[in-house]
């Protein structure tokens, strides 16, 4: 697996909030992606119009139970705060750095990276920070975030302890 790790200044979120089970979300995130993506337009000091990102705070994925609730927002970046379109909402992610490793291929690929990338980052001596978010950056010349997903290609971010 072909991990790198990159230094991230501040990152200025816009997007919309999803929070619910793992079993809704797999319906509830495609959902609000079209949302987002159906209301770019109206998201002010957007930066790159190709970059979308998925955000979770990390704890959430060190969860076992498929009861307990997550919560994914569904985003694109800004330059700066300004009036939001209804329903949006900013999220602010402090720098940091993160392990950054490229899901390619069908749905297996998806639990195959993460856990890659968590096995490499336990290798290197380091340890993900379960208070940080986890970031999933989809570049849409490459994957669309909404549906329907036959393949994947996007990059995960684990954010690492200092």
């Amino acid at each position: 697996m072909n991990v790198s790790v990159v230094t991230r200044g501040e990152l200025r979120l816009v997007g919309i909030k999803v929070v619910g089970r793992r079993s809704e979300l797999s319906h509830r995130v495609p959902l609000a992606w079209l949302e987002l993506v159906d209301r770019l337009e109206s998201v002010p000091h957007r930066v790159e119009r190709s970059v979308l990102y998925g955000a979770f705070p990390e704890s959430d994925h060190r969860r076992a139970s498929n009861d307990g609730v997550y919560t994914y927002w569904v985003c694109t970046e800004v330059s700066t705060s300004g009036a939001l379109p209804e329903g949006m909402q900013p999220l602010v992610i402090p720098a940091r750095t993160y392990a950054i490793a490229r899901v390619e291929g069908t749905a297996e690929a998806i639990e195959a990276t993460y856990l890659g990338l968590s096995r490499w980052i336990e290798a290197q001596g380091k340890r993900a920070d379960a208070w940080a978010w986890c970031l999933e950056r989809y570049d849409e010349r490459r994957q669309r975030v909404t549906p329907p997903y036959e393949r994947f290609d996007y990059e995960v971010w684990k954010p690492l302890d200092a």
